[in-house]
């Protein structure tokens, strides 16, 4: 089976494990179900194993972070969020270790060999078709897994997806299931319809009564409610500012050049050219010991003094030179070698790569050179002024949060102890940015929040980019109230116009399909309204000739073929009005390009395959013992 699995990631699997390897174990937080350690609490067993209260907790704290990343990083979380997240962090908890149990019941097994060889194999974590540690671990670092435990959802990925995998590929479809598919996503439609707009009806005339003003203005009260605003003070820490306060002396930069010498100093620099004899990715033994031998021997042609291109062309080798590049700048592959090369004309030892043998000589070498003080003088400066503006802007930062949490009900304190100014803010509300620092979603938010607004504390430090932080506090406050009836009477007489208006639309067009549906003359019963119909033709079901609410009533309408009516009808709301769909006639979809059908063919075995797949879950789940201890 693993032979099977490895056989098919070069496509769509692939992508599915890797994506339940990376994704929904690393980053929600399933990878912490293989924490190991003694704990006294439990929230659920399966089939007697138990999941702990620490793996729900680290499960649901990966879960937090990601939902951040995808809404809003700033958004407090409701009770009833964090239930919800719980839920499902314990849910993907139980779910794994069911299918888990389910692929050992079944004889399932994966070795550390084929984890490894698996590993090795995946795309993501490979330079230049090899495997790069360097690489892995840095894809590692951004999910917070050992790789211990990455090694672990491996496993465990992969004695799953044996099972999915055999009935995946073990499913079919039969030719009347695919010709049904066919028949049914490639129909197509004989439509015609009528377009009835809302403005027919706003322009009659409607005598909208004072009581009914009244009564909807008390019905909807919070419609007409001015937003809550506030204005705020607040003290601004940029490091821009930083950067005029501080004017080192000659002698500052000169010991900070001297200190970084290493920053200014070229490194070396190699021109060269490579020799390759190529080699399959798929080479046999054979073929791997024979380009070697033909490597030792254009090395023994180099040594008799013929020259490199003639080599290649004898041994029907590749040539390659490079630019002048910096060690990190030449291909992975080649840079041990070239890093042991120093001198004109100097060839490496043949050394193996992904695409064959080959061995490097080189043409130029520039050795590493420090640039004067002089001649990076600004650079100098401008570094040492960055570092110093960072280093005092995190010392002013803490001194911020530390002064404005001791003295929370106000700013002076804090200005005057770090040199700042108190600047205040316009009014603003908490759902519409202004113009001025009430443009920052995270200070809007902050002003509203329970803390600042009603408890009249100062907020925490608030990192606006990287350069700017900013601790603010409420300094005038104005409450939502409801705006007069008079302001307002206009604007709900409009509301309640539009609803009669409505009404009267849809009643009219009820009424139309009612009467087409008796038999009327379409034709004389339309143009008596003075309206005309689109006669649309034959449309597919992806069609894009009508609107998407015509397009969608004239495929759920029943076919004419099949009702007691020659023609079928309905109404539906569109973007302008309504809409009056007549549908005539149906064909079933077809196709003649045999390959096209084979498309069909095999979507449609893999609907059935993940169909029996998601059954078998539940059928496990279903059959597991699992008992909730706590949440």
């Amino acid at each position: 089976m693993l032979q099977t699995i490895r056989e098919h990631t070069q496509g769509w699997i692939a992508g599915a494990i890797i994506f339940l390897i990376i994704l929904s174990f690393a980053l929600w937080g399933i990878h912490s179900y293989f924490i190991g350690g003694d704990v006294n609490t439990n929230v659920a067993k399966v089939n007697g194993v138990e999941i702990s209260k620490e793996q729900l907790a680290v499960a649901y704290e990966r879960m937090r972070r990601q939902s951040q990343l995808h809404f809003n990083a700033n958004a407090p979380a409701t009770t009833k969020d964090e239930t919800e997240l719980k839920t499902r962090a314990l849910q993907s908890l139980i779910d794994l270790e069911v299918l888990k149990q389910a692929s050992y019941a079944q004889g399932f097994r994966v070795s550390d060999f084929q984890v490894d060889s698996y590993l090795q194999s995946m795309p993501e974590f490979q330079v230049d078709g090899r495997f790069s540690l360097d690489r892995f671990q840095e894809i590692l670092s951004s999910t917070l897994l050992s790789t211990s435990e990455f090694l672990e959802l491996i496993r465990t990925s992969l004695l799953i997806d044996q099972p999915k995998l055999g009935i995946i590929f073990t499913s079919f479809s039969l030719p009347e299931e695919a010709h049904y598919t066919i028949a049914l996503v490639n129909q197509a439609r004989n439509i015609d319809y009528v377009n009835i707009p809302l403005s027919y009806f706003l322009s009659q005339s409607y005598e909208i009564k004072d009581q009914a003003i009244q009564a909807y203005y008390d019905q909807h009260a919070s419609e007409f409610m001015t937003p809550e605003q506030v204005n705020i003070e607040y003290l601004a820490l940029s490091m821009r500012d930083l950067f005029a306060k501080i004017n080192p002396i000659e002698a500052a930069l000169k010991s900070f050049y001297n200190e970084n010498i290493n920053a200014y100093t070229l490194a070396t620099r190699w021109k060269f050219s490579s020799l390759l004899i190529p080699l399959s990715g798929n080479a046999s033994q054979e073929e791997v010991a024979a380009a070697k031998e033909k490597m030792h021997a254009v090395v023994d042609a180099l040594n008799k003094g013929q020259a490199f291109a003639e080599v290649a062309r004898a041994f029907s080798g590749v040539v390659t030179t490079s630019g002048l590049v910096t060690l990190n700048e030449a291909p992975t592959e080649l840079q041990k070698a070239v890093a042991g090369l120093t001198q004109v004309g100097q060839l490496s030892e043949p050394f193996r790569t992904s695409k064959g043998w080959m061995l490097v000589k080189i043409i130029e070498v520039q050795p590493p050179k420090t640039q004067s003080f002089e001649a990076v003088k600004d650079k100098v400066k401008e570094t040492y002024v960055r570092q110093r503006a960072e280093e005092r802007f995190a010392e002013l930062r803490d001194q911020l949060a530390n002064l404005t949490y001791e003295h929370p009900e106000s700013l002076a304190s804090a200005a005057k102890e770090l040199g700042l100014t108190v600047k205040t803010s316009e009014l603003f509300a908490r759902d519409k940015a202004g113009k001025d620092i009430s443009q920052y979603k995270k200070v809007r938010e902050t002003a509203f929040s329970n803390d600042v607004l009603t408890l009249q504390n100062n907020s925490d430090v608030i990192q606006l980019n990287p350069e700017t932080m900013v601790v603010l506090r409420v300094k005038s406050h104005v409450p939502s109230t409801l705006l007069p009836i008079k302001e307002v009477a206009k604007q709900i007489a409009e509301k309640l116009k539009a609803q009669e208006a409505n009404m009267r639309a849809v009643q009219f067009v009820e009424g139309l399909v009612v009467k087409l549906r008796a038999g009327e003359n379409p034709q004389q019963l339309v143009s008596a309204n003075k309206f005309n119909w689109v006669h649309a033709g034959s449309i597919g079901r992806y069609s894009t000739k009508v609107d998407t609410a015509i397009l969608d009533l004239a495929f759920r309408l029943p076919d004419p073929a099949h009702a007691k009516e020659k023609i079928s009808y309905g109404m539906t709301r569109t973007p302008n009005g309504y809409s009056i769909v007549a549908l005539n006639a149906v064909k079933e979809g077809s196709i003649s390009d045999k390959r096209q059908a084979a498309v069909f063919a095999e979507q449609v075995q893999n609907s059935e395959g993940l169909l029996e797949y998601e059954l078998y879950k539940l059928s496990q789940i279903k059959n597991a013992r699992i008992k909730m201890l706590q949440k």
